[in-house]
């Protein structure tokens, strides 16, 4: 015999399928549910909790449950996966967040909200998103921040618990942090990673005999080269920190890509010495504005303080609007699509590599390919003529041993390899 709650369960499903109820249709409230089939609200309740547990719906806060997913399709051509697919569900899903955000909030369009930290619905949707990454902290030291260039702007400001004033960067990297840098004229020393990976032995030599406040390193999927630093690497580096008093700066924009088993810096730091930087611009889109990152607790306090001179707090509404993103299920789903997609581009790459003769070096991260060239031949004619590859010595403060090109994978990834391919004399 079937139950009220089964009945439910079963009809609001069968209504999803069908098209009934399509993406983004709020249900009928719980009591309304319960007046038309004659049960108790907890029976309503616990037909919506199972709804939710299978990603049918979600719940907005004093506003109802949504429908999350919308009509199932089980053949698997009717299936596109694309950059552009992506993109049309993650704004058609973040627009929909933006809007229940506004609902029953003007004390976000009309109040300043004192809490330099971050919106507290975030900050508890951080610590749990953190979480399944592996990165875990206390919400107490997690921050909000108006994206991840403000809270390198900070650090770069900041005096460290150790006193000391050399900022270490590996090379290449992050052009706006090498931007960063140079523009303030502050102390710094470079260190190499290439293809072979960073030397680890010349590291702790510079850990050793110089005052390095902080080192700035993309610990998984570097930019620009798509590195990846090994287990064994990520706890010799922490060691190191720890036993020369050094502070690592671990952005790591492309860690919701990460493999299996590839743990970032901060999972293996017992000593406070890692500051973790999160991104959304890649999982979701770079507009967004909002970066996140998990102090070492005595920079907490500083941080903050400096924040404040810079504003009142990062966008409300995008911050709520990202709290509901992550909470029901909507950044999960999205990005399982994006990585399918980054998936395949990879999968795709690597075929059409192999035709190329085994000297070529490269390294594929989502979204790009990275080259090695032949440092004795000039590249300026094929960038010229071929706009998706960049040249990667911007990325450097001093004049790079090693020079690359970068791809950025595309609707035109066959064509341009192949164009890459008719000159060898770059590559090998």
């Amino acid at each position: 015999m079937t139950t009220k709650y089964q009945q439910i369960y079963r009809d609001i499903k069968q209504q999803i399928e069908k098209g009934q109820l399509t993406k983004g249709d709020r249900l009928p409230s719980i009591r309304s549910l319960s007046l038309t089939y004659r049960c108790s609200k907890d029976t309503v309740q616990r037909a919506l909790l199972e709804l939710k547990y299978h990603n049918l719906i979600y719940p907005v806060a004093k506003s109802g449950y949504y429908v999350l997913e919308g009509r199932q399709h089980t053949d698997k051509a009717d299936i596109n996966l694309s950059l552009s697919g992506y993109h049309n569900m993650a704004y058609e899903d973040f627009r929909r967040c933006i809007n229940e955000s506004l609902i029953g909030r003007e004390n976000y369009l009309f109040n300043t909200y004192y809490n330099q930290q971050g919106l507290a619905e975030l900050l508890d949707s951080l610590q749990k998103h953190l979480e399944k990454t592996d990165v875990y902290s206390k919400i107490s030291n997690i921050v909000v921040t108006s994206g991840t260039q403000q809270a390198l702007y900070i650090l770069s400001q900041l005096a460290f618990p150790n006193d000391n004033s050399i900022f270490l960067l590996e090379q290449p990297t992050y052009h706006r942090m090498n931007e960063l840098i140079s523009r303030q004229k502050l102390p710094f020393l470079t260190i190499e990673r290439n293809f072979d990976g960073l030397d680890l032995t010349k590291l702790e030599y510079l850990f050793k005999s110089y005052p390095i406040k902080c080192f700035y390193t993309i610990s998984r999927y570097s930019n620009p080269l798509g590195l990846s630093y090994s287990k064994q690497e990520k706890e010799k580096l922490v060691h190191l920190a720890a036993q020369y008093d050094v502070y690592i700066i671990e952005d790591d924009y492309l860690g919701d890509f990460a493999k299996t088993g590839d743990l970032p810096l901060h999972y293996y730091d017992t000593a406070e010495k890692v500051i973790y930087l999160k991104s959304f611009s890649a999982s979701l889109f770079p507009a967004l504005r909002l970066g996140s990152l998990v102090l070492p607790k005595q920079l907490l306090q500083a941080f903050l303080d400096y924040k404040k001179m810079i504003d009142y707090d990062s966008n409300l509404i995008m911050q709520k609007a990202l709290s509901l993103y992550l909470d029901n299920g909507m950044f999960a789903k999205n990005l399982k699509y994006l990585q399918e997609v980054f998936r395949q581009q990879m999968n795709q790459a690597e075929k059409i590599l192999q035709s190329f003769p085994a000297g070529c070096r490269y390294k594929l991260a989502p979204r790009s390919i990275a080259f090695e060239l032949n440092t004795q031949k000039k590249n300026q004619r094929f960038l010229k003529d071929h706009r998706d590859f960049q040249c990667l010595d911007t990325c450097y403060l001093n004049e790079p041993d090693k020079h690359y090109l970068k791809l950025i994978m595309n609707g035109q990834l066959k064509d341009n390899l192949q164009s890459l391919s008719q000159f060898p004399d770059l590559l090998y």
